[in-house]
């Protein structure tokens, strides 16, 4: 009986095992980089305190991208957002003018440009961290 026992136990204790190495990886936001370029000057933040990333990721949600588009014309300003992830990996977001957004060199999509305006002003609220 106690061999029974021991049998159907040990395959689920590999089982139990294996499961935990096929389980994905969770990634994190650890840091945000942005360079906005307007006709003006460049500036330029970093972010590493949790309440900056979640209104950097905040703006990022609240664009919608709805596309894809193919932009022929030049844009007055252009933002590249940085996203570093707890696994070394980054995304990088590139916002052209106030219509439109790529990430990580995939299509351009369509953004609300009322929307897009936001980044500048919270840009000057959000000093860098670092």
């Amino acid at each position: 009986m106690k061999r029974m026992v021991i049998f159907l136990i040990l395959p689920l204790l590999f089982w139990g095992c294996r499961a935990k190495e096929d389980a994905p990886v969770c990634r994190v936001v650890t840091g945000v980089e942005v360079r906005y370029a307007k006709a003006d000057g460049i500036l330029t933040r970093s972010y590493e305190k949790p309440a900056n990333i979640q209104s950097i990721l905040t703006f990022l949600r609240i664009l919608q991208p709805h596309g894809p588009v193919y932009p022929d014309q030049e844009q007055d300003s252009a933002c590249a957002i940085t996203l570093h992830y707890s696994t070394g990996e980054d995304s990088v977001y590139l916002l052209w003018g106030q219509e439109y957004l790529q990430k990580d060199n995939g299509d351009w999509e369509s953004v609300d440009s009322a929307r897009a305006s936001l980044l500048y002003p919270l840009l000057l609220l959000l000093p860098s961290d670092i």
